[in-house]
């Protein structure tokens, strides 16, 4: 009884020290996940073309992979509050002005300013909330701010209910949360992070070390990008109205959410390439599922089940991409082939919407089940090619699996396997 209170005691302890933090993050990620959301179903009832579509929904990834480059470098030269005070106003500007500025030009610009922006605003987060966590504390609150992250991202789907999608409203709510988030964020006291450089490792010494990982990242990136870019889109052309678009949008989102702890634990148990290969036929085989019971007529609370086991597959591709790296890497190493994996996901979450729009424009809408089957089962075989190539990493040189956002992946600092027993980075 003793042990279970205390264990209580400590976590009301860390939560005391980091929700400033987490309510900053919700506030954050709920608006620009309603706005993630109203954009494609604003341009789809303008008329856009998909493949146009594809590509201003892309533009925020290709902006997301900059600021993962550079974001940190403006942190470290204004200071923490100031960087996230001018992260959030330009976000939340950027997030009126596609109102103001509508042509299509326009839109991938602001697009890339708010992927570049979110990067930013993310790490210097991440990187607070690292100062507020020791080694012993620092997966806690990781696991405390994947909850506000995932469940942000749902609530920020589902207020798209609130107002017609053709109307300024929704906008001009996704900026008031973005604004909301300065406050908890400027009001608290908070230490300097570390920033510190990590050892260089290129491209080609990643891929030798782990081609799954390396590759993986990619492919996370494609199903991820395209899917988040375009997933909203294609439940419209199936015939979902706009409120079970946004459900079946959020459903995806805590999938993830739910799924990524038990098949991480599997993972720590067995050959990480095993568990990713079952994930990635299941992403394919939840999609072919869902094309054969779309063709009969599917119930939406089957659809939503679907939703569910495909979005939490899909949210572990890249945890696991990113354990199986680290799993034939030194330690001093993490942290560098961490900011490479986010790099090549970033490429990979560009590409994604531009390929998936560009098939769905000439195939139509159910192109989009094709697409992230194609790659998921292309991938599993892959990997199991690689199983049957390479041996799997002994267990004691396995680190533990730790679950990571999908749509922003960007929680290096918070990664208890990138810090040493001192508790610098590695």
């Amino acid at each position: 009884m003793g042990d279970y209170r205390t264990m209580v005691r400590s976590v009301s302890e860390i939560l005391v020290s980091v929700r400033p933090l987490l309510g900053g993050t919700a506030a954050l990620i709920a608006g620009n996940s309603l706005l993630g959301v109203v954009l494609p179903l604003r341009m789809e009832a303008a008329g856009y073309p998909i493949a146009l579509i594809g590509a201003i929904m892309a533009a925020y990834y290709f902006g997301l992979g900059l600021g993962g480059l550079r974001g940190k470098r403006i942190i470290l030269r204004i200071g923490h509050i100031r960087a996230f005070a001018a992260f959030a106003a330009l976000t939340a500007a950027v997030t009126l002005a596609y109102t103001a500025f509508t042509h299509p030009t326009a839109w991938v610009v602001l697009r890339i300013i708010n992927g570049f922006c979110i990067a930013g605003l993310t790490a210097t987060i991440e990187s607070w909330l690292n100062t507020k966590s020791s080694n012993e504390t620092r997966g806690r609150v990781l696991g405390f701010y994947m909850l506000a992250y995932y469940l942000a991202i749902a609530a920020g789907q589902t207020m798209v209910n609130l107002a017609d999608p053709a109307a300024p409203d929704l906008f001009m709510l996704a900026a008031a949360l973005i604004v909301l988030s300065l406050i908890p964020v400027a009001t608290t006291s908070l230490g300097e992070p570390n920033l510190s450089e990590s050892r260089a490792l290129n491209l080609k010494t990643l891929y030798a070390a782990s081609p799954v990982g390396m590759v993986g990242a990619a492919v996370s990136g494609v199903l991820i990008g395209s899917f988040y870019a375009l997933g909203i889109v294609f439940a419209r052309r199936i015939g979902l109205s706009v409120a079970e678009s946004a459900m079946f949008m959020s459903v995806v989102v805590l999938g993830g959410l739910v799924f990524q702890l038990p098949i991480g634990m599997l993972a720590d148990r067995l050959d990480r390439r095993l568990v990713m290969s079952i994930a990635l036929i299941l992403v394919g085989g939840a999609w072919a599922v869902l094309l054969s019971l779309l063709a009969s007529g599917v119930p939406f609370a089957k659809l939503l089940i679907l939703a569910l086991v495909f979005g939490g597959v899909m949210s572990s591709i890249y945890p696991l991409s990113v354990a199986e790296t680290f799993d034939r890497l030194e330690r001093r190493y993490y942290v560098a082939a961490s900011g490479r994996l986010l790099m090549i996901h970033s490429i990979g979450a560009t590409l994604g919407p531009l390929l998936a729009a560009g098939l769905m424009a000439a195939s139509g809408p159910f192109s989009f089940f094709v697409f992230e089957s194609a790659v998921a089962l292309m991938y599993a075989m892959y990997v199991l090619i690689r199983i049957y190539k390479r041996p799997a990493a002994p267990m004691e040189q396995k680190e533990k699996f730790v679950p990571l956002p999908d749509a922003a992946p960007m929680a290096t600092d918070l990664d208890p396997r990138c810090q040493e027993e001192s508790g610098k980075d590695c």
